[in-house]
């Protein structure tokens, strides 16, 4: 009888952890609000999953309304966060890591064993219900590897959240400023074509020489070369923001803006980049999950590297003169060949080399908020020097050599040449804004969080009356 009460209890106790750990349940999208509230605030955009048909319904008709406007750096970004296919793809491990985490919270499965003895008095049947208890023991343990491994993988999909945004915000300057510099070639195509034409002109009449014709349909032809790499490089770059925005068909007919937005003439305090950055890169706190993980990991080895296989369970057994026995029964693995040194020396050396990648990619942080602070500092000098030297003197020249035409002091060609200079400084100021907008999209990549820049209200978009390019 006492047997009997001791099998009953063993049997309760499996049988009730068997029943808790048989409650856990799966939810793919768990760890999406965190990670909303890793990148969404921090990008002030909407993320979503669409987990099936309605969703990507929703998520498409949001897009369609974005793409009825003129396209902007922020509703690009928010287009490409609802419909880039490969990142959709990336929240899918989200789902993963949430389902190991709760692998990791799960007891193995009882063994089950039945065995017949057939001897001369008969057959005696004898059954067993094993768990093994080591799995109990280090459950705690491995919750917080598990949890670990789920952090990480929740900051690393944040991490290409912002990194989409950032690639969408440098290709989508990329597009407007190659758009802005092909306007200002063709003003000069049309500078170079009057002045070709004036010079086939007067060689017919006799005016002109054959070398000075040629200079000038030689500047012509350049200027036809020039204008047809530019839009070799608008529809190319086109394209690569359309691959960023999961874009095809009819919806690739989105509308940009003509300019540039103007850089502000000051910039805001950036001393402390190095430290912002070290603090909010999302791809850093990954790697120190990692190596979270892996010191969890190396306490559970070594906690347990001596305990092999430790099964607690229940026995019946039924003799052929038809006596009855239960009883607990007991598995128990003896560590003599295999005492987990490999599993030991493993779990050290991959939390000795997280660490390392932590410090490495910590180090490589601060060298990338420095490098880009100085690449929009210069950047921005450049910018300056265009606006407040170059294009005023290429402004002085154009208005001078028209007062020296008027009075017949210079000739057409003069006129027509410094035209195509102030036209050609312009296009090298359009490429010097759209520069300091890289670079600062760098900038924020580099500090992993947006940077906000001094809002000035005089200032607008470069119009071509700011720099002087007019259609001559």
């Amino acid at each position: 009888m006492h047997i009997n009460t001791e099998a009953a209890r063993t049997s309760a106790v499996w049988l009730s952890m068997l029943t808790l750990s048989a409650c856990a349940t799966v939810q793919p999208d768990a760890r999406l609000p965190r990670v909303r509230e890793l990148a969404g605030e921090q990008l002030g955009q909407n993320i979503a999953w669409a987990r099936d048909a309605q969703q990507e319904q929703l998520l498409k008709s949001a897009v369609n309304r974005l793409l009825q406007q003129e396209l902007t750096q922020e509703s690009a970004v928010q287009i490409a966060l609802l419909n880039n296919r490969e990142l959709q793809a990336t929240y899918a491990s989200l789902g993963v890591a949430q389902a190991d985490l709760v692998e990791a919270g799960l007891l193995d499965n009882p063994v089950f064993t039945l065995t017949w003895y057939h001897g001369s008095a008969g057959v005696a049947p004898e059954l067993s219900v094993v768990q093994d208890f080591i799995g109990l023991l280090s459950l705690a343990a491995r919750k917080k590897v598990g949890q670990a491994a789920a952090d990480r993988v929740t900051f690393e999909v944040a991490s290409r959240i912002v990194g989409l945004a950032s690639d969408v915000k440098g290709q989508y300057y990329t597009l407007v400023g190659d758009a802005q510099a092909l306007e200002l070639a063709q003003q000069v195509v049309s500078a170079t074509e009057a002045a070709a034409e004036l010079a086939q002109r007067q060689r017919a009449a006799g005016n002109l020489n054959l070398r000075d014709q040629a200079l000038q349909q030689a500047f012509y032809a350049q200027t036809l070369l020039d204008l047809a790499q530019a839009q070799a490089a608008l529809a190319a770059d086109r394209e690569k923001l359309n691959r960023l925005l999961g874009l095809w068909g009819a919806d690739t007919r989105w509308r940009i803006p003509e300019h540039l937005p103007a850089v502000p003439r000051e910039l805001p305090s950036l001393g402390d980049l190095e430290a912002r950055a070290i603090e909010q890169r999302l791809d850093l706190a990954a790697a120190k999950k990692q190596a979270e993980g892996a010191a969890q990991a190396v306490n559970l080895t070594r906690q347990f590297r001596y305990l092999g296989p430790l099964g607690i369970g229940v026995a019946y057994k039924r003799e052929a003169n038809g006596d009855h026995f239960a009883g607990p029964t007991i598995d128990l693995g003896l560590p003599i060949f295999n005492q987990s040194q490999a599993r030991v020396a493993r779990a050290e050396l991959e939390l000795e080399r997280s660490r390392q990648q932590v410090t490495a990619l910590a180090v490589d942080i601060r060298s990338q908020a420095r490098e880009a602070r100085t690449r929009v500092i210069a950047a921005h000098q450049v910018v300056g020097h265009y606006r407040g030297v170059l294009l005023p003197l290429q402004e002085t020249i154009v208005g001078e050599t028209q007062k020296q035409y008027n009075g017949m002091l210079v000739g057409v060609y003069d006129l027509l040449l410094s035209k195509q200079g102030q036209v050609q400084t312009a296009r090298q100021y359009v490429v010097a804004t759209r520069d300091f907008w890289l670079a600062w999209a760098d900038l924020e990549r580099a500090a992993g969080a947006r940077v906000p820049l001094p809002v000035m209200p005089d200032q607008e978009s470069a119009p071509d009356n700011e720099h002087g390019a007019h259609k001559p």
